[in-house]
């Protein structure tokens, strides 16, 4: 699921919120509604094209929430599988996504696949919650999340995890000390390479810029007008991918 927390000094959307967005089917489909205008440049898209090769593959997109990165696979691929521990979000993704992705309820760091199981697998913005709901144990969380990934991958298979660089910001950089450490864990244990993407909302108009921001993030964040009305709002995404190494 998308999570672009503590993006900002100003925020004022607290753990628990983040979770009550994340379950109710009501909620979900607001966020949702956010989600469907970030990346209006299609980098996300792009980069997974570039490092993935999609054509004959079994992918597996971790901590799905809505679909919003197993959206840009599902058509391309020999087979999609999408999980998630939030069944509201997983409700959204179900009626967004094709019928032939499958669709189940699990835990990052406990998937209910075996070995080897997938050629691709990815997770967007869904890591970087442990540092905030868990606290005390995030780090555990996180190498338990990148060991399942790396796990259900084929030898030779890819592995990308998208996290936040910052929503409202003109330069990419992780937004709190936890993330950075964080990545630090990706690139640095698990031999991740990192790119910064831009991934800029882009809304029909600055009134609908400031509420779906200020839905998510608890503060409206500034947007720039073009002149054929609609609103951009800065963001970056970190794009970090590794090959499984063969056995």
């Amino acid at each position: 699921m998308h999570g672009c927390m503590a993006t900002t000094t100003t925020m004022r959307t607290t753990m628990t919120e983040f979770r009550d967005i994340y379950a109710d089917v009501d909620h979900a489909r607001a966020y949702d509604q956010l989600v469907q205008c970030e990346d209006y440049q299609g980098n996300l898209g792009r980069y997974i094209r570039v490092n993935a090769d999609l054509s004959r593959a079994r992918v597996l997109d971790m901590g799905s929430g809505t679909g919003r990165v197993a959206a840009l696979m599902a058509d391309a691929c020999q087979s999609l599988t999408i999980c998630d521990r939030a069944t509201a979000m997983l409700a959204v993704a179900r009626e967004r996504l094709p019928a032939h992705v499958r669709i189940d309820v699990a835990d990052n760091t406990a998937l209910p696949y075996g070995d080897g199981s997938f050629d691709v697998v990815t997770a967007g913005w869904s890591f970087g919650h442990a540092t905030e709901w868990l606290p005390d144990i995030w780090q555990t969380n996180v190498r338990a999340a990148v060991g399942e990934m790396l796990r259900v991958l084929v030898p030779g298979g890819i592995a990308i995890i998208f996290e936040t660089l910052g929503s409202g910001v003109v330069h990419p950089a992780p937004p709190t000390d936890n993330l950075r450490a964080c990545y630090a864990i990706f690139e640095d244990e698990y031999g991740f390479a990192r790119t910064a993407l831009a991934t800029d909302y882009q809304f029909e108009s600055a009134a609908e810029a400031a509420r779906l921001t200020a839905f998510f993030f608890g503060v409206a964040m500034d947007s720039t007008v073009q002149p054929d009305g609609r609103a951009i709002v800065p963001e970056w995404t970190g794009a970090w991918q590794v090959r499984r190494a063969r056995v």
